[in-house]
């Protein structure tokens, strides 16, 4: 790779992490503990996608590869065997519970309405959400996941043992655990799409990927309008696809079907007016350095 490309890279990466960062500092966590993260990240990928065909790689090779040592290497090798940094995620499951209440025809009633349901002894062979979770949600605890959509206003109980939901998508609290599992995964999965496109092998062979934005931007006073307009439409247009997707048959691996796990993202943003400011104009505003500094 040649310098100005990888300068260029460099430079992207230095965007993209600042709203990162922001999140770790926001959450007490240092340098020093997200450089850990980090390392293991570089072991993992080096070992999943730079593999020579036909060879083991070694630990040396691998602190070739990544730039680490030796001795770091096996520090991250140590702790995957602790499983220190395994994800142990389960919002996507809460997710799909919901779905399957709305969708699932075992779990609602005419015109498509989500049935209320007991939580585990039906009436005369009446569905109950114990046999909801464990149809879409598999060995997960049907309490405990019951107990969170209660908690975050997805569910409620209208009598002594009967529960309606409320809502059909799942949004885990600002700073809960759920949450921040979910921001890992929505940007590694945009970022794996953008990956993609960067090497796609040809015109036409990449995923979708499309933005609008308002070329001058838009007037703070329309802003809630937009906002309005936004979760509208994309509600609707993700409720469509959704049904789509649910009505598609489920893939059987014990069948031979290969198994694609896919989906689509719809998100809001607004530049952060922190983020235009370069480095070197902040440093001058904080009495860090002197001189004037120009926005680059």
């Amino acid at each position: 790779m040649g310098d100005s490309i990888k300068q260029t890279l460099l430079r992207a990466f230095h965007v993209l992490m600042g709203p990162l960062v922001r999140i770790l500092l926001r959450q007490g966590i240092s340098y020093a503990e997200f450089s850990e993260v980090v390392k293991a990240v570089y072991v993992e990928t080096a070992l999943k996608d730079f593999k020579v065909p036909g060879r083991r790689t070694t630990r040396t090779r691998l602190a070739v590869i990544t730039g680490l040592t030796r001795k770091e290497v096996k520090r991250v090798i140590d702790d995957a065997i602790r499983e220190r940094y395994e994800p142990r995620t389960g919002f996507n499951r809460l997710g799909r519970v919901l779905v399957g209440w709305h969708t699932d025809t075992d779990f609602t009633g005419p015109y498509g309405m989500p049935l209320e349901l007991q939580y585990e002894t039906g009436n005369d062979g009446e569905p109950t959400f114990a046999e909801l979770v464990k149809r879409h949600s598999g060995d997960m605890s049907p309490r405990s996941i019951l107990d969170e959509l209660i908690r975050v206003g997805a569910v409620r109980e209208t009598d002594a043992g009967w529960f309606r939901v409320l809502r059909r998508e799942y949004i885990p609290e600002a700073l809960g655990q759920h949450n921040f599992e979910r921001t890992g995964v929505v940007i590694r999965n945009f970022v794996n799409t953008v990956d993609f496109n960067m090497t796609k092998p040809g015109p036409g062979k990449g995923r979708f990927e499309r933005n609008v934005m308002a070329d001058d931007g838009i007037r703070a006073v329309d802003l809630p309008k937009f906002d309005s307009y936004l979760r509208e439409r994309c509600q609707a247009l993700l409720e469509e696809i959704d049904n789509w997707l649910t009505g598609l048959p489920k893939p059987d691996p014990d069948a031979g079907d290969e198994v694609v796990h896919t989906g689509i993202g719809v998100y809001h943003y607004m530049s952060d007016q922190a983020d235009n400011r370069s480095f070197k104009r902040v440093l001058v505003d904080e009495g860090l350095i002197r001189g004037p500094a120009k926005e680059e």
